[in-house]
């Protein structure tokens, strides 16, 4: 399935036998904020996810803020898909 943010695919998923997927997500741009995701397989599935600016005092960005967006994305998706009933 496509992952898509603002019409941008930004992650593909295969999900497994009981509809359940997990999947990186990489944005081409960022901008503070709430934006929606769109899992596209078939029927659409919709999530929503933060993006948030923080200050550091040096070094990259970590995984965790990856692995933060990632579960609210999925959390939301999943809410989404048992409101639908499957």
């Amino acid at each position: 399935m496509e992952l898509r943010s603002d019409g941008q695919v930004i992650g593909h998923a295969t999900a497994d036998a009981d509809g359940a997927f997990q999947a990186p997500l990489e944005f081409t741009t960022f901008a503070a904020g709430r934006h929606e995701v769109v899992a596209d397989c078939g029927v659409e599935l919709t999530g929503a996810v933060e993006q948030v600016v923080s200050s550091s005092t040096g070094g990259s960005a970590n995984g965790a803020t990856l692995a933060l967006l990632v579960f609210f994305v999925l959390a939301g998706i999943g809410l989404v898909r048992m409101r639908a009933g499957r």
